[in-house]
């Protein structure tokens, strides 16, 4: 029964993540890009297009009920969202946008990790993985364990 629990909390994440990528989408398809003045702490230009998704795809995260904490790209310091949630999720919210203007294919990027903190932890402790290419059809892979 515990396994199926925690199946089912997995199930959770990636619903989230398809909701979200559905609503990064949407938001693609009819906002323009944007630079504007402030940089990431990794300094990469930001744009209105990479926050916009940062937010949606946090908002997500949380409503699932089952993300302990995240970080992104845009915001890498730990954001908790679920004081009772046992995964932490990792993710580029738009990768590439430097290229978006010229109408190549941008995606988001996630990594998931069944704990509630990352450090010290590698990519062979990853419970799960995804990647959304959005273009003219939006195409997502989802890798579990």
């Amino acid at each position: 029964m515990e396994a199926l629990c925690a199946y089912a909390d997995e199930l959770k994440i990636y619903k989230a993540i398809l909701d979200a990528v559905s609503d990064v989408q949407k938001y693609l398809r009819y906002h323009s890009v944007h630079k504007i003045a402030s940089k990431n702490k990794f300094g990469k230009q930001q744009s209105d297009i990479d926050l916009a998704a940062d937010e949606i795809i946090f908002k997500h995260l949380k409503a699932s009920g089952v993300v302990h904490a995240a970080a992104s790209e845009e915001r890498p310091e730990v954001t908790m969202l679920n004081e009772e949630g046992t995964f932490f999720v990792s993710f580029d919210p738009i990768d590439g946008t430097s290229v978006i203007d010229t109408n190549f294919s941008v995606g988001s990027i996630f990594g998931i990790w069944k704990s509630k903190n990352i450090e010290g932890k590698t990519g062979r402790d990853l419970v799960g993985a995804a990647l959304a290419a959005y273009g003219t059809r939006t195409t997502i892979l989802m890798f579990n364990g």
